[in-house]
């Protein structure tokens, strides 16, 4: 017959992830509906896969991404709360804003983001507001 030993259970273990912070960027101009077109193709309608790249390249790598909203003209995303600090002697939002508003009349853009706008938030999802 087999020995039975006394096993302890071990609670040293941890479970989670980083601490996420979420950001709209409002496009302001107009629809962004027609923006998709892939971003290594030459194309003057690359305004979402842009502003990604755009964010990416300030050094805000972008977790998560949701849907156009609002018209389609807000997309909010998620990045890591550790990589928004100080940027440039400006906040790593206000960074965002004025690159995302340079692409404006730069060829890739066809709509205009020279007003756009973008606001650190907090996840929340109001039932009348909910996104399908």
């Amino acid at each position: 017959m087999a020995t039975k030993n006394n096993f302890s259970r071990n609670e040293n273990y941890e479970v989670g992830s980083v601490d996420k912070t979420y950001f709209t960027v409002d496009f302001v101009g107009g629809s962004m509906a027609s923006e998709t077109s892939d971003l290594s193709a030459s194309n003057s309608t690359a305004g979402l896969e842009l502003t990604r790249a755009t964010i990416e390249n300030n050094g805000v790598p972008v977790l998560a991404e949701g849907p156009l909203t609002d018209s389609n003209t807000q997309k909010t995303y998620a990045t890591r709360t550790d990589c928004l600090d100080s940027l440039s002697s400006t906040t790593t939002i206000a960074t965002l804003q004025a690159a995302i508003r340079a692409l404006n009349g730069g060829g890739r853009v066809s709509a205009t983001v020279s007003s756009a706008t973008v606001t650190e938030t907090k996840l929340g999802i109001l039932t009348a507001a909910a996104v399908s």
